[in-house]
């Protein structure tokens, strides 16, 4: 029997997030289509309004960083999506510690402004969610799938299993 639902839809944490996945899905073509919505499942409650957008038969992914020590909001997401009807299944994607160190990870880089050809690791946010090649500087910079999002969290989020896998294409 198949887990993934017929839908996907990604819940992610900031701008950098969403412009990353939507690169990787869409131009490298190294994690499932979906669709994707800014939303912080750390820090904000999921709403019937929301949940009311998903269509029957969907899989959730949520997209978040580990560098907190609070996941109170989170567990009462996870169970409010388990009692949703139209969620198929829930699928969580730990960033250890979070973005920036998760694509140290997984490509040739050292410091994330490297990525961007940023002037400060401050700058480079901004810089991620404006550049136009961005699956370029992925390619350049040796990006590989496999290491991205394949660290396992540690202390309060050791329980919640990273699902990243299920949701990679690796061909």
């Amino acid at each position: 029997m198949n887990k993934m639902g017929n839908f996907v839809q990604y819940y992610v944490e900031g701008e950098d997030e969403e412009k990353l996945i939507s690169v990787l899905k869409t131009d490298i073509r190294t994690l499932i289509p979906g669709k994707i919505s800014k939303f912080n499942v750390i820090q904000n409650r999921l709403t019937k309004a929301r949940l009311m957008n998903l269509r029957y038969d969907t899989t959730v992914v949520l997209v978040f960083d580990t560098d907190t020590d609070n996941v109170d909001i989170l567990n009462e997401n996870i169970k409010i999506l388990k009692a949703t009807v139209a969620v198929k299944s829930i699928i969580c994607v730990t960033q250890v510690r979070n973005l920036e160190d998760e694509l140290i990870r997984s490509t040739d880089i050292r410091y994330i402004r490297e990525l961007t050809g940023s002037k400060s690791d401050s700058e480079y946010k901004k810089d991620l969610i404006r550049t136009s090649n961005l699956a370029m500087l992925l390619i350049r910079h040796r990006f590989n799938i496999k290491q991205f999002w394949a660290k396992e969290p540690t202390g309060v989020f050791a329980k919640i299993s990273n699902g990243a896998d299920l949701i990679k294409i690796t061909n």
